[in-house]
């Protein structure tokens, strides 16, 4: 059970993120496409964006305080964030361990019907991509600081995520229950 949470979260969790030192949403800016109180099956994705694990992982996701807090697992640990619509049916999901009081990491959350698509937004996957591309970090207002990948301001985060969004897979896909 342990290693699944693990999986399920490593992208959002672990070294090596998208990462702001200040809230780039903000809950007046918020948008709410999900349903306080709405149960998802989690499935990890492979890099080709089909489902990877046998056993998937179930997330709640309610709305407390004008955020999201999203419990998954049988350790029911908590994290709170925002979502903020970048396009139709694209969000940038801000996001922290709920016990935290600074620090957000970014993720692309894509809709499809009521099942949602993830981009973790890992910060070396990120960066070979920009390589690859031949677009360099700057352009995304973005810089790399202990491994994260820092962006400051929204409308840098907005360009990361569909750049990411047009060029990889995703690695989680959340199923409506």
């Amino acid at each position: 059970m342990i290693r699944r949470l693990a999986a399920l979260l490593a992208p959002l969790f672990l070294g090596a993120c998208l990462i702001s030192d200040g809230d780039l949403i903000s809950r007046a800016e918020a948008d709410y496409p999900v349903a306080d109180g709405s149960r998802f099956t989690v499935h990890m994705l492979d890099e080709n964006g089909q489902r990877a694990d046998e056993t998937p992982e179930t997330a709640v996701v309610t709305i407390e305080d004008g955020r999201y807090v999203m419990r998954t697992g049988e350790e029911n640990k908590a994290f709170g964030g925002l979502m903020k619509e970048i396009g139709p049916d694209l969000f940038a999901v801000m996001v922290r361990e709920e016990d935290e009081t600074q620090g957000n990491l970014y993720a692309l959350m894509e809709r499809n019907g009521t099942s949602w698509r993830r981009w973790g937004m890992i910060c070396p996957d990120f960066v070979s991509l920009a390589e690859r591309e031949g677009v360099k970090l700057a352009e995304f207002g973005m810089f790399v600081r202990n491994s994260d990948c820092v962006v400051d301001d929204f409308a840098n985060l907005t360009k990361a995520l569909r750049f990411a969004h047009e060029r990889q897979k995703p690695d989680a896909e959340y199923v409506a229950e």
